[in-house]
């Protein structure tokens, strides 16, 4: 196929190629020879194929970079990086826990080798701060506002630290997105306004995406802190696939519950208290203003105050199954809270 760029060069290109009469009208004759009119068509048709194979291949490029997902450093070494926090019999944290007061089992057996173990309060943090501002909170969303602002702006460290800002009621709403902006932060938790149902799991998920789409050129630590009363009536997704998600993308859960009192006979409260636990996070009490700046004052200690740990397992295989922590210490009176699992996978995104 013979092309033109424009309407002159078309008429140029028709005149070129049109036969013209001579002298006899039964007698016909092209303007160049038939063999310089083939090599002409055969160059163009090959220019154009090529053209089109480029521009093809930069249009598989783009979607190539487009459709892969953004997600933290990917190394495939079988080791597990596993960060937890100590508290004593008093709920104080334990900073000074040495590394043959621990007792470690993956999968049931004692790991091939221990090869990092060290107290740490200097990675990364990246945090997504979700609201509920349904119906269900109407009494205490002021206040929770106020103390859930003000958390925001002193945690994040904007040399080092993101977070963002979402409000949830039967959708997510993305208030603040990942930012070092105290300020922006603390305005984007002003701004939520109330009302509608609840769908706790839908905004959990997609909190989790958020944070999986941020780039990252080495470790950091992923925390999502749900102010909620635990009721949710309008979620789509299950709540069993939100607690492996979460194990999947090593992402801590902490909750911090607006109820009066837990009912731990409540299915829903139940679901919450097995996300935390899983994941390494806790339930904090925050029903009153009083609650709520205690809990605000302990994650501060929490998130900044943790043991690293990095080993690797024995007999693993990256077969994507499930394989269960238990890490407990010999120390009297002390608690150890991490994740309970993960998944075994070939990249460290995922464990």
């Amino acid at each position: 196929m013979f092309m033109c760029s424009s309407s002159a060069g078309h008429s140029a290109c028709m005149s070129r190629t049109r036969p013209r009469l001579l002298v006899s009208p039964t007698r016909i004759e092209w303007p160049c020879r038939p063999q310089s009119f083939l090599a002409l068509a055969a160059f163009v048709l090959i220019a154009f194929a090529n053209s089109f194979a480029q521009e093809a291949v930069q249009k598989n490029r783009v979607l190539e970079v487009r459709d892969k997902p953004a997600a933290t450093l990917t190394v495939h070494v079988d080791e597990v990086d596993l960060s937890f926090v100590v508290t004593d019999k008093h709920h104080r944290w334990v900073n000074d826990l040495a590394e043959d007061e621990i007792r470690l089992r993956d999968n049931g057996q004692p790991p091939e080798s221990i090869r990092l173990f060290q107290s740490r309060a200097d990675l990364p943090l990246r945090i997504g701060l979700l609201v509920d501002t349904s119906d269900s909170v109407t009494q205490r969303f002021d206040f929770e506002k106020r103390a859930a602002g003000l958390f925001i702006s002193q945690i994040v460290d904007s040399n080092k630290d993101l977070a963002f800002v979402l409000g949830f009621n039967a959708e997510p709403v993305l208030a603040q997105d990942l930012t070092a902006d105290t300020q922006a932060l603390a305005a984007g938790v002003q701004s939520l306004a109330l009302g509608g149902t609840t769908a706790i799991y839908d905004a959990v998920n997609f909190a989790y995406r958020r944070l999986l789409q941020q780039a990252e050129t080495g470790p950091t630590r992923r925390v999502l802190i749900v102010l909620t009363d635990g009721v949710d009536n309008t979620s789509h997704l299950r709540p069993e696939q939100i607690i492996e998600d979460a194990l999947r993308y090593n992402v801590v859960v902490i909750v911090l519950y607006t109820e009066t009192e837990p009912k731990l006979d409540n299915p829903l409260y139940r679901v919450l208290e097995k996300l935390t636990q899983q994941t390494g996070g806790q339930i904090l009490q925050a029903a009153s203003k009083k609650d709520m700046e205690k809990a605000f004052k302990t994650l501060s200690a929490q998130l900044r105050s943790y043991y690293l740990l990095a080993y690797r397992p024995a007999q693993f295989m990256r077969d994507g199954s499930f394989r269960k922590i238990q890490l407990k210490t010999t120390r009297r009176g002390a608690h150890i809270i991490c994740r309970r699992g993960y998944y075994a996978s070939g990249s460290t995104s995922e464990r």
